[in-house]
């Protein structure tokens, strides 16, 4: 019976990934995504796969899934959030509708990239430096300007918190049990499903 489950559970999965990957086509092809070229044939773990045992290979290419999740789910949050206030606010919207804590954090991030040159990060739009829990922040600070894309700010908030939680997991290099990645993407069906 439990080989039984397992199948079911990797046919749901199987299922859920195509299902995403026909919805990223289809913004792709509508101009709503960048067309991502296809990756070469280089292993996840490059030269180095020898060095790690088979059971952290695995759990690495597990967690690769949830980062490709969040990473894209993150910055389809931001440039929602930066595409919606520029229209709405103007090229100043980042200082006129941005809470002075999170401008605050972003310029203290900065400064820390331009500290420290040799590290190579870039200092893109100041979007691209919030926290992901700035996002909801952002949002409720400005509820007036997304209020007819979500159910009401509880909804944004809940999402936005607790995928937050499971994010932090993933960054500090842990794993996350099935339920979070399951969590994960239920809550990335509800927002595809809910933002246009």
């Amino acid at each position: 019976m439990k080989r039984a489950d397992n199948y079911g559970e990797l046919y749901s999965r199987v299922f859920k990934s195509l299902l995403l990957s026909e919805d990223m086509a289809r913004r792709e092809e509508a101009g709503e995504l960048p067309h991502a070229e296809p990756l070469t044939g280089t292993p996840l773990f490059g030269a180095f796969e020898a060095y790690f045992s088979r059971n952290l290979r695995e759990r690495a290419q597990k967690m690769t899934y949830a980062y490709c999740l969040f990473y894209c789910f993150e910055n389809e949050v931001r440039e929602l959030v930066a595409q919606r206030l520029s229209e709405r606010k103007g090229v100043n919207w980042w200082t006129d509708a941005v809470p002075a804590n999170v401008r605050k954090r972003v310029e203290n991030k900065k400064e820390e990239i331009e500290d420290n040159k040799w590290h190579q990060a870039t200092i893109g739009a100041d979007i691209n430096h919030t926290l992901f829990g700035d996002l909801a922040s952002i949002i409720i600070a400005q509820w007036q300007e997304f209020d007819e894309l979500f159910p009401d700010q509880h909804w944004v908030q809940v999402r936005l918190n607790e995928l937050e939680r499971s994010r932090n997991v993933i960054a500090h290099g842990n794993e996350l049990p099935d339920s979070e990645i399951e969590r994960l993407e239920q809550y990335l069906t509800d927002w595809v499903r809910q933002v246009p």
